[in-house]
């Protein structure tokens, strides 16, 4: 499983351990595909370019974005790119993450990695970190 794979079933877990009553609020996307086929399949089906990891649904129902990251990665600008610009028009609000304390933090009314910095790292280079 890869870092950023991990990292969403650590907060998936945590989630689920610090809030049973919220069970349904909290999902997740799963965009990646194994073949040309299976992503027009998928898409099809309505699978949606650069929509977030984890969507969580929150007390006043309204969506919030939840992108993974791991730490110490770094990833092709112009995919960022796209992920950035669903952040900032879909959902109320949208985030980047990079932990577990983060994503508390995001889902508690706080803020995590703004879509509008990483898109202003982005400018002329291949990768973007995080």
């Amino acid at each position: 499983m890869n870092p950023e794979k991990k990292l969403q079933a650590k907060i998936v877990e945590e989630f689920s351990l610090a809030y049973p009553e919220r069970r349904g609020r909290l999902f997740a996307t799963f965009q990646e595909t194994v073949n040309p086929a299976q992503g027009a399949n998928r898409v099809a089906l309505g699978l949606v370019k650069n929509i977030s990891d984890l969507i969580y649904i929150d007390d006043d129902k309204f969506i919030i974005g939840i992108e993974i990251k791991a730490p110490g990665t770094r990833h092709n600008s112009k995919h960022v790119i796209g992920q950035c610009h669903w952040l900032m028009n879909i959902p109320k609000r949208g985030y980047f993450c990079t932990s577990v304390e983060m994503f508390f933090k995001i889902i508690d009314g706080g803020e995590g990695i703004l879509p509008q910095s990483v898109l202003d790292r982005t400018n002329g280079h291949k990768t973007v970190g995080f």
